[in-house]
């Protein structure tokens, strides 16, 4: 009997955002996990190439290609069948559809059949077209929340014996455990003030070559809701982490007086924002439609206390650890940052409840889960079980 071999399709590895971070925590967490299987990772790019070369039960290997759509359906096939791979399997959307071995990939969102307007036409049009085919070809599937799951079931005919909530959670380095004088350099180098509300935020889609704008972002809402609560007297400073937010809200009719009591630090690596988190006196999120909502379960792990939606799965990861807002009432927003931000018990028994919360998503749990669905499709074999 030769050793399993999964072949992993990871592209998404290059993206600066929620999907990147999934792809690198689960195969941080599965590949010693599951010491006994050979994991062929095929990357894009050769950006990270050398991500996994610690643990011995991983291949690294770049196949380049030009369009997305030849390297998912032509380039990770071919790889596969060279390696004769047991299982194909894709952290983000999208499978071969001509593989003969099991196809397993993770429903990562529900965005565009919930909020159509956050995309191109062209690409609603692709992903009401691919997406169905994906789902009848795959094995199993994996679904990042119960919320994913229940907005695709009616219209994809999901058989929910098929899929498996995996979840996701924080990255380790996302901790209450604070280093004062890292904090101290890293609030002089962004310029923060004393005490803040942090929010973070997008303008456009990350991963997409044209990069359209988001509106699913929400931020002229919460930023309207931030101007309420300062004129209503309201005294922190927002801070807003992100790439080019303020050139986006200008261009958008807001202006000195509106954006008044905000600081725009540009982007922060995924590395360094936790100490973002540790620093605020709390979070706001505004978004239309999370998913999962990594910045919440950030929030939580660093003892931040979180300001979140009442849409999409933020309830469902939230449950009683977060103050829920109705993304699209400005009013709403406004006494929600006026509510913790005018009472520092509420803050601290919210970062209490958050810290609890932040455990029941783990990145061990992740692996497990989505090891089990490799387990049952193709067992592992003999001597090398678990």
């Amino acid at each position: 009997m030769h050793e399993r071999v999964i072949c992993v399709m990871a592209r998404m590895l290059d993206q600066d955002d929620g999907l990147g971070v999934y792809a690198r925590n689960l195969l941080e967490r599965l590949l010693p996990l599951d010491r006994g299987t050979r994991y062929l990772i095929l990357l894009r790019t050769a950006k990270h190439a050398d991500a996994f070369k610690r643990h011995p039960n991983a291949e690294t290997r770049v196949v380049p290609a030009r369009f997305k759509t030849w390297w998912d359906q032509v380039a990770v096939l071919r790889e596969a069948e060279r390696a004769g791979a047991d299982l194909i399997f894709n952290p983000k959307f999208s499978v071969p559809l001509l593989a003969r071995c099991p196809v397993v990939f993770v429903l990562q969102g529900s965005d565009w059949y919930v909020n159509p307007q956050n995309y191109e036409w062209w690409d609603n049009l692709y992903i009401r077209a691919t997406l169905p085919l994906y789902c009848r070809k795959a094995e199993r599937l994996l679904a990042i929340s119960r919320t994913v799951v229940d907005d695709l079931e009616r219209p994809l005919r999901l058989d929910r014996a098929r899929i498996s909530v995996s979840y996701a959670g924080p990255s380790p380095h996302f901790t209450s455990s604070r280093d004062e004088q890292a904090l101290a350099r890293f609030r002089a180098e962004h310029a923060l003030p004393d005490r803040f509300i942090l929010t973070v935020a997008r303008t456009y889609h990350t991963g997409h070559g044209r990069q359209p704008s988001y509106p699913g972002g929400n931020n002229e809402r919460l930023l309207r809701g931030y101007r309420r609560y300062a004129d209503a007297g309201g005294r922190l400073p927002l801070v807003v982490v992100g790439h080019d937010i303020e050139r986006y809200l200008r261009e958008r009719g807001f202006d000195d007086r509106s954006l008044a009591g905000v600081r725009f630090t540009g982007y922060i690596p995924h590395d360094r924002i936790h100490m973002a988190y540790q620093l605020a006196e709390l979070f706001v999120l505004a978004t239309l439609n999370e998913s999962f909502c990594f910045p919440l379960v950030e929030a939580f792990a660093t003892g931040c206390p979180a300001i979140v939606p009442r849409t999409g799965a933020c309830p469902e990861i939230a449950g009683d650890a977060a103050r829920l807002i109705d993304p699209f009432d400005e009013a709403d927003i406004a006494a929600a940052i006026a509510e913790l931000a005018g009472s520092a018990g509420r803050r601290a028994a919210l970062a209490a409840a958050g810290r609890e919360r932040a455990k029941l998503f783990r990145w061990d749990e992740t692996a497990r889960r989505t090891l089990a669905v490799f387990d049952e499709l193709v067992p592992r074999r003999g001597a090398l079980a678990a």
